[in-house]
């Protein structure tokens, strides 16, 4: 085991998202059902994320990252398609203590996401140590897919 499954409490503390694309928007939808106080990092985004900025949920800074971006963060995702730039941006978080979540490589990332469900009263997350995203939400949607347990 690479990464200790954990809960974090995010709620009211600052997110950053750097990436508007569909990586960015999936780390932003997650980050908002935790209560986080998402800012959003990019020139463009997409359709959704524009929408969640409209309507005052996302705050956008609409230029390409920078360092001083990560003042105040608790954490920091790099969720663009620019490897050097994920790398730069997860140095400098782990630089200045802030955690970090590089979506394109799990090797830099001190924390990653898991595969989400939420039911009634629980979150179920499933884990491959960033391994494989994919066959985690597989194992995730399998097990989101059983009846429950009315025995109990």
């Amino acid at each position: 085991m690479k990464y200790l499954p954990l809960g974090l409490d995010v709620r009211d503390r600052i997110c950053l998202v750097v990436g508007g694309g569909e990586v960015g928007t999936r780390k932003v939808r997650t980050l908002l059902r935790a209560g986080a106080a998402v800012t959003l990092v990019t020139p463009q985004a997409t359709q959704e994320l524009e929408a969640l900025v409209e309507s005052g949920t996302v705050r956008w800074v609409r230029e390409s990252f920078r360092n001083g971006h990560l003042l105040g963060a608790f954490l920091a995702v790099a969720a663009t398609d620019d490897d050097g730039l994920n790398a730069r941006l997860t140095q400098e978080a782990r630089r200045r203590g802030v955690l970090v979540c590089d979506a394109s490589s799990a090797e830099r990332s001190q924390v990653i996401f898991g595969a989400l469900h939420h039911g009634d009263g629980f979150t179920l997350a499933v884990f491959t140590d960033g391994r494989d995203p994919s066959r985690a939400r597989e194992i995730r949607d399998r097990i989101a897919a059983q009846p429950p347990d009315t025995q109990g």
